[in-house]
């Protein structure tokens, strides 16, 4: 006998690999990635305000006091506690705060996790070590923030690694 297919049958594709999945996700708009980048460097700031005002208690001393020095150090540590948080956030949710109280998160562009390797070292890393070049170097960074104005809203370290800000 004859192996013939039912014509009317549901056809049989084997599901995707993983990593491969369909992508659903919705793309975080532009106003809400300013406003999570502008989170992140007002907690940075936040942070290191005990050190900007050391400077003020007495601008002209040549040297430090120790008031001064001891806030320079509570400034410093805050800020390397707040890095390392980031840090921890990043790894295990592809987010950083200000992303995180706005419900956004990295993802690769196909939808897929994004690994903290590909955050940390290539779009934080590697974008930081090029914007580093003089004169080049702050033009990347215009270039770079421009380009989520193009077709697919993704900055220039979004293409370069693959990756999108998403709403979660």
């Amino acid at each position: 006998m004859e192996d013939s297919q039912n014509p009317y049958a549901a056809p049989t594709a084997p599901p995707p690999p993983p990593g491969e999945l369909a992508d659903d996700s919705i793309k975080a708009d532009r106003g809400l990635r300013l406003v999570a980048r502008l989170i992140d460097g007002g907690l940075i700031m936040a942070c290191l305000l005990p050190a900007f005002l050391s400077v003020a208690i007495a601008p002209r001393n040549e040297e430090p006091s120790p008031l001064q020095l001891g806030m320079i150090a509570l400034g410093a540590l805050l800020a390397l506690g707040l890095f390392a948080y980031q840090l921890v956030l990043l790894s295990q949710h592809s987010q950083t705060l200000g992303k995180r109280w706005l419900g956004m998160k990295i993802v690769r562009n196909d939808g897929s996790p994004c690994s903290f390797g590909r955050i940390v070292g290539l779009r934080m890393f590697v974008i930081a070590l090029i914007e580093q070049v003089p004169c080049l170097g702050a033009i990347f960074a215009l270039v770079n923030a421009l380009w989520i104005f193009g077709e697919e809203s993704r900055c220039l370290h979004d293409l370069i690694c693959d990756t999108k800000v998403v709403k979660v």
